[in-house]
């Protein structure tokens, strides 16, 4: 799942343009007029006191801590920003909340290794599953109940 392509660019016209990938694969252009947005880039945050925060990652429930939280809903708030509804399967939570872009692109990630994770077990579950049908049907063979009929 690629919530955003990572082509951004100024125009001459101080305009910021932004290729992002919808969900539905469809790829559109967002184009930022504001001047001032476009040429101070993402909005300051607070500094924090005498350490550096880091942000719990997306897939973390902040209830239960489970590592299973998945994205709703996203839009885009600005140039380097998504609001975006996760929802955690294990304690059923739902957080919304304005995200940088290094965390989406972390979640991203992380879904995408997910999704290969499933996709590998789904693999070896219908491998197993193969075998077990070829044995019994050899052993139908075998015992001679299965006639041309069956077809």
């Amino acid at each position: 799942m690629k919530l955003a392509d990572q082509a951004m660019h100024s125009d001459r016209n101080h305009h910021t343009r932004h290729r992002v990938r919808l969900p539905s694969g469809k790829q559109i252009e967002v184009v930022y007029r504001d001047q001032q947005q476009a040429a101070a880039g993402p909005p300051a945050t607070p500094a924090a006191p005498d350490s550096a925060c880091v942000p719990d990652p997306l897939h973390v429930c902040f209830h239960c801590a489970g590592e299973l939280a998945y994205p709703l809903d996203w839009i885009e708030e600005g140039p380097r920003h998504w609001r975006i509804v996760l929802r955690c399967p294990e304690c059923e939570a739902r957080r919304e909340g304005v995200f940088e872009q290094a965390s989406v692109e972390e979640l991203d990630e992380q879904l995408d290794r997910a999704a290969g994770a499933l996709l590998s077990d789904l693999k070896q579950l219908t491998q197993a599953n193969m075998e077990d049908e070829i044995e019994f049907f050899i052993r139908a063979l075998d015992a001679d109940l299965i006639v041309p009929s069956d077809f």
